[in-house]
Order: C-alpha cells, then sequence, then structure tokens
C-alpha cells in the first residue's frame, strides 16, 4: 500500500513540475499567419523558450507588465510576439505571430531606402516624412496618446511635435521573403511587453516536409536554448 502511495506521489509531483516547466519555461504555440517559408507555415506547432529575453509577467489590467532578468532581442533572431494590431484583448490574449527581428530599440533599419529607427525608451526619435505614419500610429495604439497628422506635421495632445518621445521599448520586425506577408511595413513597431521568447523549434509543421527537414539539418534557423 505504501508502494502504491508513493508511486502516485511520484506521478502527480511530476506532472505538477512538467505543468510548471511549460507554463514558465517553455511554451507551444501555433503561429496562424507567417510568411517565413521554407521555415514556418501556417498553423505550424512552435517551441519558445519563454526565458530567451527575461520571463514576460503581468500585462493585464490590474498587474503592470513587468520581465525577469532582462535580455535585449539580438538581431536576427526568430521571436514570437503577440500581435500589435490586436487592441481589443489584452496583450497576452493576442494571437502569436512569429518573425526575424531586424532592429531594436534605437538600432536603425533601411526600409525602401529610408531609415527607420524603432523608439528607444525616453530617447528621441525625429519626426521624418517617411515615419510620420509611423510613429504616429505608435502614439495611438500603444502609447493611447492623442495624436494626428495635419499636411506634413505631427501633433502630439494638440501641440506640433518634430521629436517623438516613447514610453515602452519597440522592435522592427521582418518576415522572409519580404513579399509573402506584411511585417512590421504593416503593423508597425512592436513593443517590448508583446514579445513572448525566441523560436527554438518547430514541433510539428504542416508544410513541406523535406523543406523542414532541410532547414533543421541546415541549421538555419535553429538556435540553442
Amino acid at each position: 500500500m505504501r508502494n502504491s502511495i508513493r508511486f502516485i506521489i511520484a506521478i502527480v509531483a511530476a506532472a505538477i513540475v512538467m505543468l510548471l516547466f511549460r507554463g514558465v519555461a517553455f511554451t507551444i504555440y501555433t503561429v496562424p499567419k507567417t510568411g517565413i517559408r521554407p521555415w514556418l507555415v501556417d498553423g505550424d506547432r512552435v517551441l519558445v523558450n519563454r526565458w530567451s529575453y527575461g520571463l514576460r509577467t503581468g500585462g493585464e489590467k490590474f498587474f503592470p507588465y513587468s520581465r525577469w532578468f532582462r535580455k535585449p532581442v539580438g538581431k536576427g533572431e526568430l521571436v514570437a510576439f503577440n500581435y500589435p494590431l490586436d487592441t481589443i484583448s489584452s496583450v497576452c490574449n493576442r494571437p502569436v505571430h512569429a518573425a526575424f527581428c531586424m532592429a531594436g530599440p534605437g538600432d536603425t533599419v533601411m526600409v525602401n531606402r529610408k531609415p527607420i529607427i524603432p523608439p528607444k525608451k525616453c530617447r528621441m526619435v525625429e519626426v521624418k516624412p517617411w515615419n510620420i505614419k509611423l510613429l504616429c500610429n505608435t502614439y495611438r495604439i500603444h502609447e493611447h496618446r492623442d495624436a494626428d497628422i495635419v499636411g506634413d506635421k505631427l501633433y502630439l495632445d494638440g501641440k506640433e511635435t518634430h521629436y517623438a518621445y516613447f514610453s515602452k521599448n519597440y522592435y522592427w520586425m521582418s518576415v522572409m521573403p519580404e513579399d509573402t506577408f506584411p511585417d512590421s511595413r504593416f503593423y508597425g513597431f512592436v513593443p517590448e511587453d508583446h514579445i513572448i521568447g525566441r523560436v527554438v523549434m518547430v514541433v510539428y509543421s504542416k508544410g513541406d516536409s523535406e523543406s523542414f527537414f532541410n532547414s533543421f539539418r541546415s541549421g538555419r534557423w535553429f538556435m540553442p536554448l
């Protein structure tokens, strides 16, 4: 009898540990939409390391966003994040997308031969003709500020501004090839609080198996945990 009880306790303890491990360290997500062929296709299930950039906590109405042991997102890393344009659901309940990080806060990325700088918290971004709509939308969607474009000028809270300041860090995400699916050129900057973690493995692929296994063997985007 005692051995049976011990066995049951061991099974229950192992199940609890696995649930905690899955919920805190690694999580499997289904990617609903992606243009990252042949690496990912719509409906693929991926394993995401939630500690890659620090564990995200909070983000709900009564629990402010925070990140334990914060680390910067590396350029070229395949990142899982919550969809930035879903403004109805809370951040953590928004659809999960995946794309390559091409620029972090304060970095510069060339888009249509124009320099784009993802905002860094409390750092100045100069308003230019090619980034004015992007900055305006960022204020409206993620900063919840009253922003508008009148003529070719940016107005914030009713006042014209030539320099933009933001309360969050932002990233620029891109898909490959770039013409297959919308990326930051469509949904804009991705706020830091939308970042979930780095994609480290495809658990199940609905795409072409040969392309999938060739990607696995070549190690073109798989990265260590």
